[in-house]
């Protein structure tokens, strides 16, 4: 049998391979002088009465909140299979300040085509699909109406959060419940419509999320959801007080601000321990000897990149990782303090003079790691859909305190029509009956504006975020892409616009922008680029 030579180059480098594998440990040696100064810095912070380590955050609930989350769960429409059925919107502006009431349409449209390819369902159809899984959405109701709401979270070594199959679960449920309560409200049948509506404004006003931007958006985007649907309820005669004064206690309840300096607080915890789990070698385990050698014998060209990389990573993990620990330490007190000064402004235009209020900062290194490799992907992740609105965490906040209070106002008028036949001249009437003070426009801090109408309506609004007054505009409608590849249509929270409670839109206006729809969808030629005509039709329309 021939025996196979191994070439002496290759033999050469192999031991080169090994010798450095044998010089790595004494030359990365532990910074003795980094370590001291982490721990300074940690033991300063602490002091202060800042948190900076996991230890300090516990998440978990009590039997009676995880029974109710249990029943929270047992609702996945992806274990529970049932059609998902999601109104195109239940604020559908027409033309500059009305909107359309969708439970008063002989047909509603759905964000997406139904299976067969409809975009519009009849009634029946609607209804059919909405109870498929009734129950369970009853018992869904039942908990969310029954106390707070938290979600039992257990937070590993790595910092883990909510997963996302529950933070999915919290978002499903707002649309739902606003498409039981338009369903009912459609049906007549008022205590049904009050449940649902209920349900989707404590996800709201109940929910206490975690400290974790995630979190906190999807509790804003939820304020949006119920804001609608407490549109389309409103656009009913016959809630009794007591219902109307219980809504807007709940309302009262909200503040969005509290909570967001944890945030800072919780990353500074989470990216902390990333560091530390790098010193330790637990973000990437590394082989044993034998393995090594294996590889030396079998990949002699490989081996040596992969020592350099290996040498990087030892050499980050002894002396970077402490120089990075001691800078987030400092980075993340530097973001909680921004917040807490930023929530103590009176308004939006205050706040946004504040540093760290309208500009996403990021944590920079100037070391590469698996550690800053991990912490960029999660924060990636956050500030690409904080960029898609056009915003920030807390200009995400202050649009939904700005929602807040024109829900409040709205609810007080009702009130005071409930009760008087009519509605207002000005909103000073309502106190202090139905409101102990007028709530002022959170972005300016002057009046919200008001005005009824001479066909028995009223107009409210706060101006954008922006600051700029544009007259009680709503955000204009942008066809995103013809029909059965993106949603028919959507607003945009980019548009130059205000914060709009609207008056509802006549029966011809909501006719003629639906025969316009049509001709554009007849009109346009197959392919992606139709959207630009069903753009510029919508505009026509308009």
């Amino acid at each position: 049998m021939k025996t196979r030579q191994i070439n002496p180059r290759w033999n050469n480098v192999w031991i080169l391979n090994v010798v450095c594998v044998i010089s790595m440990a004494p030359l990365a040696r532990a910074d003795n002088a980094g370590q001291k100064a982490v721990d300074e810095t940690r033991g300063t912070l602490r002091q202060q009465g800042f948190k900076t380590d996991l230890a300090d955050f516990d998440f978990s609930t009590s039997p009676e909140l995880r029974a109710r989350e249990a029943i929270l769960n047992a609702t996945d429409p992806y274990r529970h299979y049932s059609p998902v059925v999601i109104l195109q919107s239940l604020m559908e502006g027409v033309g500059t300040n009305s909107a359309i009431v969708v439970w008063k349409l002989n047909s509603v449209k759905g964000k997406f085509p139904w299976p067969d390819k409809r975009e519009e369902l009849t009634w029946d159809d609607f209804r059919k699909a909405i109870n498929t899984n009734q129950a369970r959405l009853d018992d869904a109701c039942a908990a969310i109406l029954a106390g707070p709401i938290r979600l039992n979270v257990k937070v590993t070594p790595l910092g883990t959060m909510v997963p996302l199959s529950r933070l999915a679960l919290l978002k499903y449920f707002p649309g739902t419940f606003g498409n039981r309560t338009v369903l009912a409200l459609h049906d007549g049948d008022l205590d049904a419509a009050w449940t649902n509506l209920m349900a989707a404004t404590r996800l709201v006003t109940a929910w206490e999320p975690e400290p974790s931007d995630d979190s906190h958006l999807l509790r804003f985007q939820n304020t949006a959801l119920a804001f609608n649907a407490i549109w389309q309820a409103l656009q009913t005669d016959g809630w009794p007080d007591d219902k109307l004064s219980r809504l807007q206690t709940e309302w009262e309840s909200v503040n969005f601000f509290t909570n967001l300096p944890g945030t800072a607080a919780f990353k500074r915890a989470r990216y902390v321990t990333l560091c530390q789990l790098e010193r330790q070698g637990l973000l990437d385990p590394r082989p044993s000897l034998a393995v090594f050698v294996v590889g030396a014998f079998q990949m002699p060209r490989w081996i040596w990149d992969e020592l350099n990389r290996r040498w990087e990573q030892t050499n980050y993990s002894k002396r970077g990782a402490w120089e990075d620990e001691k800078a987030l330490l400092l980075f993340y007190r530097d973001r909680e303090v921004e917040l807490r000064q930023a929530i103590q402004a009176p308004t939006w235009l205050a706040m946004r003079q504040l540093p760290g209020v309208t500009n996403i900062l990021s944590f920079q290194s100037e070391h590469r790691s698996l550690m800053h490799l991990k912490m960029e992907i999660h924060e990636f992740t956050i500030h690409e859909e904080l960029r898609n609105e056009g915003s920030t965490l807390l200009g995400r906040a202050a649009m939904a305190e700005a929602q807040r209070r024109l829900v409040i106002t709205a609810i007080a008028l009702e009130r005071y029509r409930g009760k008087n036949g009519s509605y207002p001249s000005a909103l000073t009437e309502l106190t202090p009956e139905f409101l102990k003070n007028p709530l002022k426009d959170f972005v300016n801090g002057q009046p919200l504006h008001y005005h009824s109408t001479d066909d028995g309506h009223f107009i409210l609004y706060s101006v954008g975020v922006d600051g700029v007054d544009y007259g009680g505009q709503m955000p204009l409608r942008q066809w995103l892409g013809p029909p059965g590849e993106f949603s028919p249509g959507t607003f945009s929270a980019r548009s130059k616009a205000d914060i709009v409670w609207p008056i509802p839109a006549s029966t011809a206006a909501v006719e003629a922008l639906r025969a316009e729809e049509a001709r554009a969808a007849m009109a346009k030629p197959r392919g992606n680029h139709g959207g630009a005509n069903r753009r510029e039709s919508s505009a026509r329309a308009r």
